[in-house]
């Protein structure tokens, strides 16, 4: 069975994570297309598989190049689990923090929002606050995943001591 790679971000390389980093944002730039009502118009069909091929693309390039695999993250429903997919992504964009030709995680970012939005919803409560502009460097990124991650620690009642 493969191993999450993201769950070892820490022990990557810096070409590895740099690789890793790209990936996941492609992955949640086609979940989020896919999770958004776009309708059914043959642009909208065409704008998803564009995204999932460009996505599914990088996931085999990436997963014959580098050991251990990515595994895509199925289930982000409860506070703890996306609290540690955050302070994974978190970890893996402090990784990267200093890669000169390194980009903000914009769909990683709405990914992580829509769904904390989904946890608010259905455990009626306020959601998650959101930055004001979207962060501009990798740093910036891993601490806005820090304060999601830590949002979602006090909807599970979890101590944040990290």
């Amino acid at each position: 069975m493969p191993e999450d790679a993201d769950a070892l971000a820490g022990s990557l390389d810096l070409a590895q994570a740099a690789e890793l980093s790209l990936l996941v944002d492609l992955e949640a730039r086609w979940e989020n297309l896919r999770k958004l009502n776009l309708g059914h118009s043959l642009q909208d069909l065409k704008a998803r598989q564009k995204a999932y091929d460009a996505f599914h693309a990088k996931l085999v390039a990436y997963n014959r190049r580098y050991t251990p695999t990515h595994v895509t993250e199925l289930l982000l429903n409860t506070p703890l689990r996306l609290s540690l997919w955050c302070r994974r992504m978190r970890d893996l964009y402090r990784q990267v923090e200093h890669i000169p030709q390194g980009h903000c995680p914009v769909h990683l970012l709405e990914k992580a929002y829509r769904c904390a939005d989904h946890l608010a919803t259905r455990l009626h409560t306020d959601p998650a606050n959101r930055p004001a502009a979207l962060p501009g460097t990798s740093h910036d990124t891993a601490g806005v995943l820090e304060a999601l991650a830590q949002w979602c620690d006090a909807l599970a009642g979890v101590s944040t001591i990290r």
